[in-house]
Formats: C-alpha cells, structure tokens, sequence
C-alpha cells in the first residue's frame, strides 16, 4: 500500500471525492493510504498551515496532483507540489475525468508523469513515481 499526499483545488473536491473511493473499491487493484487535507485548516496563518501539510508529506511517498479545470492557478498546489520535490517524493499529475485544465507549472517545472483518468495509467505512474524516489 501506497501512502500518497493528494494535492487538489478545492473547487475539485466532489471530483477528488471519487479518486478516494478508488482505494475502497474491492474491483480495482489499485490500493493507497490518502495523507491529504480533508478540512480545511482553522488558521489564516499561511507558515502554520505549510507546517500542518509538510508533516503530512512527510509521512507519504508520492504526491498525486488532481487536475482540474483551474488547478494551474492555484498558488497552494503549487507549494505542494515544489514542497513535495525538496522532500524527495514521488510526483504525479492524473487529469480528472471530464476536464481538460492546463498542467500546473510546477508539475511541468519538475518534469512530473502526467496520466489520464484510467485507474490503469494512475496505478502505474503511482507505482513508478514511488520506485523513482527511492
């Protein structure tokens, strides 16, 4: 099993809602531990939230950013991601079914695989990303 940090906008969430439910369904083989942020942090604090989101990249071993329509412009995911970089995680881009947004540049920047949304190409790019890192 995978732990993985899942990077996202939150505009996304219903979308990202159905990425989670991939590790519970008993039909796909396709197994991770999400370390990701589920409610949003009660500060506006920008270093305490990069601190509560640092320690849980820590705990992972690959970062999966959701791409959505607006994802690129977001100026967290693109924290994470660089972040999830300097840590020395394993970074990967899935496009969200039915959205077609441009590739963070982050993603780009770090040379990231970037896979469409079939449960295939996304096990596969988590598996390789993980094994990259070490």
């Amino acid at each position: 099993m995978r732990r993985i940090f899942i990077s996202f906008k939150i505009e996304d969430r219903p979308k990202v809602e159905g990425f989670r439910l991939l590790a519970r369904n008993p039909n796909v083989d396709f197994d991770f531990y999400d370390e990701s942020v589920r409610a949003p942090f009660d500060s506006t604090n920008a270093e305490y939230i990069r601190r509560q989101i640092r320690e849980k990249l820590q705990r992972c071993s690959v970062t999966v950013c959701l791409i959505g329509a607006t994802t690129y412009q977001s100026r967290w995911v693109d924290w994470e991601i660089r972040e999830s970089a300097r840590l020395g995680k394993g970074l990967v881009g899935v496009r969200l079914k039915d959205t077609y947004g441009p590739v963070p540049r982050a993603l780009q920047d770090l040379g990231a695989g970037i896979v469409s949304w079939d449960i295939g190409q996304i096990e596969r790019a988590i598996e390789g990303a993980a094994t990259r890192r070490g």
